[in-house]
């Protein structure tokens, strides 16, 4: 896309030749080709667009004929849903954010239903107004269509459970305790208060007609049992009878290849046998729906005491089996969800509202995991609460990967308006230090190319923006600094430690905590100011590097922010999370007095 920029013919467009662009415009289309995120900018009053190769495969057809034409031309047929987005981002300067927004877009000549997560931002020109709009995002539609046919298929089949004419029951352990049962089956049997009761207990008639012998086999042995018109006398409204029976008893395991229980299917075949063919057909699916499990199954009694679980939420947790029963669940939960789980669990047991929510879960390897815990309570025929079934889905990894994208989000916005921002103080101070135009023209490209090679250290979102080779400390420090230092600003930084040789995946890290540091510094601290000085200095202490930014001005009085920014969060995110070290931020009248505490094996290694 760079190339095809540059061999546009830009002299018959409304935006003119290239070397006309305000500087704001080619700042942020340098931004957008140089990112591997698909990204394109909207310029002028009607919007022209320019994109860079990630997101050319996104018009389709209409690519590269895109290029340099209005936004309403290229996407005249999603312009009602856009068109107002993009209008009211120019008209208020407040960027939008859209996730699984549907638009109608042409492609191969028909109109398909597509999904869409995408941002908005507005790119203010040099007179402060906003001059155009910084587009990112990507296509979700295979995402949402298969969550739609995944519910839409759970719900069919849940559904299908419940009405089917077939009585099906599932028991659970070697003691056949009754677990589920739909209304087919408490008709069979002519009871309706099974659940929680073994086979002997609910219907002790069977017992001594050689079921109970039958299910033990059929549990042990892992092999299922089908009779056909099997004769069995049952006890129904005080009358006991001989029915004929079709019934298949199947063994059901867990999610992790356990022994669960006996999947149990009848039909009371006394007067027809014509259903045999449906019912088999309904067997396939009910063992599919069981034998699909994979989720941590729990089960309380009305008043919430929890008196089971499946072997998933044991393998899970690495718990013992019956530690976590009764109210003893709870403190699985990470301390600051506890008291959030209990008040919304207690609510359910009182009401017996579902139950539904998000909370961390302590795992086996002693990690607090997200998870989604549902629950909904069964009732008798008087709409007394009988029993509450539960679930819990891990969605850990979902869920750090939408914060992890936000982060990245915030990250993009945060870098693009220090851009803007530091070129405005750079123009500030080369035009103090400088005598005339040329010499200024000079001292600026200098640190503009100085400030691009800085900022290759700390690009977003790419691998390839890792340094080939370890580098020195000493002089990753002078290359992210010498954007914002120049003739005689060199004085103004003070770099002193012994030699440290930073390894690949930590350079990037160090790279982005000084260049923010840097970057506040020019824009508020030491370095915004003709007397400022920094000094960097860094010490080893055993398997630890200590590294100390202490900025230093006489001439103004630095105040102490109001709150935590973004920048202050990245920098944290940084130490912490990548370099396993801690930070100690000081605020003091002449500036800020910043200490690291790093690990030297995560550092070089």
């Amino acid at each position: 896309m760079g190339e095809l920029v540059r061999l546009f013919d830009w002299r018959t467009n409304p935006l003119g030749p290239p070397e006309s662009w305000p500087q704001s415009l080619r700042s942020a289309l340098s931004i957008c080709l140089s990112s591997s995120f698909p990204t394109a900018i909207y310029w002028g009053p009607d919007l022209r667009l320019l994109y860079n190769d990630a997101w050319s495969v996104i018009p389709a057809e209409r690519h590269p004929w895109a290029l340099g034409r209005p936004a309403k031309e290229v996407w005249s047929d999603i312009w009602h849903v856009v068109g107002p987005q993009f209008e009211n981002v120019v008209a208020t300067g407040e960027g939008f954010s859209a996730y699984d927004e549907m638009l109608p877009m042409m492609r191969g000549g028909s109109l398909q239903e597509t999904y869409w997560n995408y941002s908005i931002s507005p790119i203010r020109g040099e007179d402060g107004e906003v001059a155009g709009i910084f587009n990112q995002g990507n296509e979700t539609t295979q995402i949402v269509l298969a969550r739609r046919t995944a519910q839409q298929e759970i719900a069919r089949l849940s559904l299908m459970f419940e009405q089917a004419p077939g009585a099906t029951a599932i028991l659970r352990g070697p003691g056949h305790v009754f677990e589920i049962a739909n209304p087919a089956y408490l008709q069979l049997v002519g009871r309706k208060d099974i659940l929680g009761k073994s086979v002997d207990q609910a219907v002790p008639e069977v017992a001594s007609q050689g079921f109970i012998d039958l299910l033990d086999t059929v549990y042990q042995s892992g092999v299922p049992y089908a009779g056909r018109a099997i004769p069995v006398i049952l006890e129904r409204n005080g009358i006991r009878e001989q029915r004929h029976l079709d019934f298949v008893y199947q063994p059901i395991t867990d999610g992790a290849g356990e022994r669960y229980g006996i999947f149990v299917q009848a039909t009371d075949v006394t007067d027809t046998i014509q259903a045999v063919a449906a019912l088999r057909e309904s067997e396939q699916r009910y063992q599919a729906i069981v034998n699909s499990i994979d989720q941590m199954i729990w089960s309380t009694l009305p008043d919430g005491y929890h008196d089971y679980y499946n072997d998933r939420w044991y393998e899970y947790t690495g718990m013992p089996k019956g530690s976590t029963d009764g109210e003893a669940w709870n403190g699985m939960f990470h301390p600051d969800d506890q008291e959030r789980a209990w008040k919304l669990w207690r609510h359910s047991l009182a009401t017996g509202a579902p139950y539904h929510i998000e909370y961390r879960l302590r795992h086996r390897s002693g990690e607090y995991r997200w998870v989604i815990g549902r629950a909904q309570c069964i009732r008798n025929e008087a709409g007394e609460i009988i029993r509450w079934y539960g679930t819990c889905t891990d969605v850990h990894d979902l869920k750090m990967a939408e914060e992890a994208r936000q982060l990245l989000m915030e990250e993009l916005n945060h870098r693009v308006k220090n851009l803007f921002q530091l070129f405005s103080a750079m123009v500030s101070m080369t035009g103090r230090s400088t005598k005339s135009t040329a010499e200024m023209g000079t001292a600026l490209q200098e640190r503009l190319q100085a400030l691009s090679r800085a900022h290759d250290l700390v690009r977003i979102g790419r691998a390839d923006s890792m340094p080939a080779h370890s580098v020195l400390l000493l002089d990753l420090a002078e290359q992210i600094l010498a954007p914002h230092l120049s003739g005689a600003q060199h004085g103004k930084v003070s770099l002193t430690g012994p030699e440290i040789l930073l390894g690949e995946k930590s350079t990037s890290a160090m790279a982005l905590i000084l260049h923010e540091l840097a970057t506040n510094a020019i824009k508020y601290g030491a370095l915004g100011h003709a007397d400022g000085k920094v000094i960097i200095g860094w010490e080893i202490a055993g398997d630890l590097l200590i590294l100390t930014w202490s900025e230093r001005n006489s001439s103004a009085v630095l105040a102490k922010p109001t709150s935590t920014g973004f920048g202050s969060r990245l920098i944290k995110s940084a130490v912490e999370g990548q370099l396993g070290g801690k930070v100690d931020i000081v605020w003091e009248r002449s500036g800020v007095q910043l200490r690291l505490e790093l690990s030297r094996t995560r550092l070089c290694g």
